[in-house]
């Protein structure tokens, strides 16, 4: 495919914690941002956000990396190329499990990663009414159950809420009602849109149909417009 005025570019910046599986995960969806028209890099380096002409001219960065940390330079980097416009999307720990040292990043993201409960937890995904341009990427989708780690989160107002979980009280709780904890958000960094999903934890993970196509749908998204 040759680069023109219509194709856009993604950027999977891939690595960090192994346990995640950065690899195996990003190749999961990189056939579907192909099959999209983009033309893919992919790098296994963070360095690659000291280059701050290369990341502001791309589309779509997509981020998996677990237990990252990004320089003062790379994250002002960052956060200013989403700021003009450059798409930025990810999951699970690879995208809010890391990075906690990065303010700017973590209000560009909109979550922090804080807890889980040990092990895979069975329990439902329900998607949320969305009367916005975002709906797009739930639409038709209805309530799911998953088995896999569910994650407790640090959030904020900012994002659209796409789907969440419920963490029910056991007897050993800290806390004694439900508590509600967003999984799917789209979020506005200036020109930039973002896109976030806390459901990732391995590649068998997107052997369920609705989380699957709820990533796929949210990278397309998140990606900067055709002008």
């Amino acid at each position: 495919m040759n680069a023109g005025a219509s194709t856009r570019t993604a950027l999977v910046v891939r690595g960090g914690w192994k346990g995640h599986d950065p690899v195996g995960t990003t190749e999961r969806f990189i056939p579907a941002l192909r099959s999209a028209g983009f033309i893919v890099s992919v790098v296994e380096d963070l360095t690659v956000y000291d280059d701050a002409e290369r990341i502001a001219a791309i589309d779509l960065i997509v981020h998996c990396w677990s237990m990252g940390s990004l320089t003062a330079p790379q994250e002002a980097n960052l956060v200013a190329a989403v700021r003009a416009g450059t798409g930025f999307a990810g999951w699970h720990g690879g995208v809010i499990g890391t990075n906690v040292a990065n303010p700017a990043y973590l209000r560009m993201v909109g979550a922090r990663f804080l807890h889980h409960p040990d092990g895979s937890v069975d329990h439902t995904i329900r998607i949320d009414p969305a009367p916005t341009a975002d709906a797009e990427i739930t639409a038709g989708l209805q309530d799911f159950r998953v088995c896999t780690e569910q994650y407790w989160i640090l959030s904020d107002s900012h994002s659209i809420e796409l789907a969440h979980s419920v963490f029910e009280p056991a007897p050993e709780s800290e806390w004694a009602e439900p508590v509600r904890m967003p999984v799917t958000w789209t979020r506005r960094w200036g020109a930039g849109r973002v896109f976030v999903c806390t459901l990732g934890h391995q590649v068998s993970d997107f052997d369920v149909p609705e989380t699957a196509e709820m990533i796929r749908r949210g990278l397309l998204w998140a990606a900067r417009p055709r002008s």
